[in-house]
Parts: structure tokens; C-alpha cells; sequence
């Protein structure tokens, strides 16, 4: 009966959250590094130079992503990167998207990189409108982990200067959560949600229910009620979370079984 309930509790679990893969792909690695492009450059049009960028890509990381204790993820701001090809000018294309590889110009493409790398962009089409601040696209895959994403300012536009600072940052820190594999909310509490909201100064709940289901840190019995750390959040256990809980109740079952039958032979000798 104990373990019937618990599944139906499970079961009645609501998140908002989205992933923006198709199989929930997450960084092999809890430990990610983001950095800047080194060889990159953004015009007037963004309102930022590429050392300003690296300090809003600071406070994004310290302001929104650290010290959430029901996860694992620990991101480093690791400043610049060496040269990397059309970080610049070329087109963004996931792995899987084919139109977008078989359109794009020769040469263009923008190579898989490792971790999270920044940058500012003047190609419009990676865009899809003036009106997009950046992008955000895991490029670089091992099996069904991401080892690579890439995140692009927009600089075909002037859309990104219009905000102040703790915008610009709240738009990184955005970018960031797509970038470990996130996708949009539809909760207007969540930094995730999918329209853009002003003076947002930090994580929803959503948001921290999202990152610690790809990146979980496990406080219980083999996560038998989800990462649950001070009752900040639960998160829904993973099957194979749900297995081995399974297999420690059947055995913990038996042990007290045999104690119970030990006892009892104690009591008749």
C-alpha cells in the first residue's frame, strides 16, 4: 500500500519546465566551464565589448545559476577562449538540423565546441528577428551528453544595448539555462519562461525544479522521494532512481524479515 501511494504521489507531480532536446540531454560533466570567444568582437550595435560581456557572464552565473542546493551543476566563469572559426559572422546549426547545415554558405558553420562558449553574432538568419536578444544552441554531443553549446548576442541589431545592465545579465542567464539544456517555461515566474520579462533578478521555483532534474543532488535513500534538501523543492526520480529504491525496499523487506524469524527462534530456545 506504502509503495502504491508513493507512486500515485509521483505520478501527481506538475512541472512547467521544458528541455530542449528530445532526450533531456544534460552536460556529461556537472563541473562546465563558459567562456567568452576570445577571437570575437561586437560592434556598437550591442552596446558591450567582449570584456564587458565576460563580467555580465559573471554576474549571470553567480546571480542566478550558484548555490542552488538541490544540484550538482557547478558552472565556472572561465574567461576567453583561444580563436574559433565564424564565432563572429557564421551560422549557428544544431547537430540534427540539416536544413539549416544544407543552407547555410560554405564555410560558415560555426564548429562544435567544448562547454559553453559566448559570443557576439551579425548574421541576421541565426536570429530569426531584430527583436531576438541571442541564442542559445548545444552543438557538440557525446551519445545523448552535451559537451558543447553555443550562445550568440545579437549584433545585427541594436535590440541587446536597449536594456540596462541587470537585463543584459538576466538575458545571459537565460541563454545559460537553454545552454545546459533547458527549454522555455511556461511559468512567468521562471527566468525560463519563453517571453521576455523586465527586472527579472532571479530563479522561479520552475527553474530550480528544471536544473536539478538534468543535474540532481541526491539527499536520500538512493533518491526515493526525489533531491529533496530542506524542502526547497522535490524532483521527480528518474526510473533508474526508481529502480534502485525499488531493489533497497525488497532488501531492506528481506533483512527484516530474517531478523524478525531470528527472534523468534531466540524466543522458543
Amino acid at each position: 500500500m506504502k509503495l502504491l501511494l508513493f507512486v500515485l504521489t509521483l505520478s501527481s507531480y506538475s512541472y512547467a519546465f521544458t528541455l530542449n532536446n528530445n532526450f533531456g540531454g544534460s552536460f556529461k560533466s556537472n563541473k562546465v566551464k563558459v567562456q567568452v570567444a576570445g577571437n570575437s568582437s561586437c560592434s556598437a550595435q550591442t552596446g558591450v565589448t567582449i570584456y564587458e560581456l565576460q563580467s555580465l557572464v559573471e554576474h549571470a552565473i553567480a546571480d542566478y545559476w550558484e548555490n542552488i542546493p538541490t544540484t550538482n551543476l557547478r558552472l565556472k566563469n572561465d574567461g576567453f577562449t583561444d580563436t574559433i572559426t565564424n564565432m563572429y559572422s557564421g551560422r549557428l546549426c544544431a547537430p540534427t538540423d540539416s536544413t539549416c547545415i544544407s543552407t547555410a554558405p560554405s564555410g560558415t558553420l560555426i564548429p562544435p565546441v567544448n562547454n559553453i562558449v559566448i559570443s557576439c553574432n551579425n548574421d541576421p538568419v541565426n536570429f530569426n528577428g531584430a527583436n531576438v536578444f541571442a541564442v542559445s544552441i548545444p552543438n557538440n554531443f557525446s551519445g545523448k551528453k552535451i559537451t558543447g553549446s553555443v550562445i550568440l548576442i545579437n549584433d545585427s541589431s541594436t535590440v541587446f544595448s536597449t536594456l540596462n545592465r541587470e537585463d543584459k545579465i538576466a538575458v545571459l542567464a537565460h541563454e545559460i539555462g537553454h545552454a545546459i539544456g533547458l527549454g522555455h517555461s511556461e511559468d512567468d515566474a521562471a527566468l525560463m519562461y519563453y517571453k521576455q520579462v523586465d527586472m527579472r533578478r532571479n530563479l522561479g521555483q520552475d527553474d530550480i525544479d528544471g536544473v536539478s532534474y538534468l543535474y540532481p543532488k541526491l539527499a536520500d535513500a538512493c533518491g526515493l522521494f526525489g533531491a529533496t534538501i530542506n524542502d526547497v523543492t522535490k524532483i521527480p526520480p528518474t526510473l533508474a532512481q526508481m529502480g534502485v529504491s525499488f531493489f533497497m525496499m525488497l532488501i531492506l523487506a528481506k533483512l527484516f524479515k530474517q531478523i524478525r524469524r531470528n527472534l523468534r527462534k531466540t524466543s522458543l530456545s
